[in-house]
């Protein structure tokens, strides 16, 4: 901590000391204080002895997989995870972004767009801080009731099993409902970056959060409009 302002630590799990030593330059340089876990046994003790702000994942590691270690990490932490893989076949990122994880890179990167997801990602986090501190305790619209504290989304009085992404994707839908709300502006809206013209990342993610809403439901709430995104259905059009 410099000057009283935290210094957010970041955690990079890979087994390849090329690409270690890559990020933690760039990172590094970037202000931030990273340490390294070739697998994912190191990667657990680390966790439960260091805070940490941020996890960087690869998907194959020596000891089992990223998407196994970031199930075990989602039982105690919502920090944000990004997976940074060379494999990019649809399915692994499905996999990744249904675990739990945040955002999804492909290697080889442009460190310096690594970088940018980075602060990206923490600074959606800090404004998620200032929200709860500034914002109305309670938000409740149609069938659902948001507690803005806890970061709790509930729907006819159940709570809903959401991730952090979820919360944020359901949220922004609520404040916004039947209006059309491309991927491009939920992706700059609750990742807090640009897309880049990949959005696979959220179109998993509204996947997800759509299942969780209609279980057990013959309401729709999401409807895929094409080519223009999401529309988040109010009660008079179920």
């Amino acid at each position: 901590m410099a000057n009283g302002v935290k210094t957010n630590a970041i955690l990079v799990v890979d087994d390849d000391p090329d690409i270690v030593e890559i990020i933690s330059l760039y990172l590094g340089n970037a202000g931030y204080c990273v340490s390294a876990a070739a697998d994912g046994a190191e990667a657990i003790r680390q966790l439960e002895c260091t805070d940490i702000d941020l996890i960087l994942l690869d998907i194959m590691l020596p000891d089992q997989s990223g998407t196994e270690l970031c199930l075990h990490i989602r039982k105690t932490r919502s920090c944000p995870i990004l997976f940074v893989s060379c494999l990019d076949e649809e399915e692994q990122v499905l996999r990744a972004l249904t675990v739990g994880g945040d955002d999804y890179i492909r290697k080889p990167f442009y460190p310096k767009e690594l970088v940018a997801r980075v602060r990206a990602m923490l600074r959606r986090v800090e404004l998620e801080r200032r929200t709860v501190n500034t914002a109305a305790a309670e938000l409740s619209t149609g069938d659902f009731v948001v507690n803005m504290e806890k970061k709790i989304i509930y729907k006819h009085q159940q709570e809903l099993p959401l991730s952090p992404i979820e919360f944020n994707i359901l949220l922004y839908m609520l404040k916004h409902p039947c209006k059309p709300i491309s991927c491009e502006e939920l992706y700059q809206q609750v990742w807090q970056s640009e897309s880049l013209g990949d959005i696979r990342t959220v179109m998993v993610h509204v996947s997800n959060l759509r299942k969780k809403l209609e279980k057990n439901d013959t309401r729709k709430y999401i409807k895929t409009m094409k080519k223009r995104g999401y529309v988040f259905l109010d009660q008079r059009y179920n």
